[in-house]
């Protein structure tokens, strides 16, 4: 049975890695200290996403309902995974 790596040079296989250890590499990442400005985007997307669901009627009237659901789910989807990612990092940077 052949083995996957993350990259050339690493003796690790994918099943060999634990989560923790995905999750500490996150951590020191060059990206990390953009956890809190995620969180908070994150955040502040989902509210205007909560807020957008007032116009989603007129929205669905005017350009259709099969567009604007996909939209909304895409773009919902989109703000669930960048608060999701912030509010992991800051937790996994805090908890240190």
């Amino acid at each position: 049975m052949s083995s996957i790596y993350f990259e050339s040079n690493s003796n690790l296989t994918v099943t060999g890695r634990s989560r923790r250890v995905a999750a500490t590499s996150t951590v020191e990442s060059s990206i990390a200290p953009l956890a809190t400005p995620g969180l908070v985007l994150g955040l502040i997307l989902l509210g205007l996403g909560v807020a957008g669901l007032l116009r989603l009627g007129d929205w669905v009237g005017n350009y259709g309902s099969v567009l604007v659901v996909l939209a909304y789910v895409l773009y919902m989807a989109a703000a669930v995974s960048l608060a999701l990612w912030g509010a992991v990092a800051v937790w996994s940077l805090h908890r240190r």
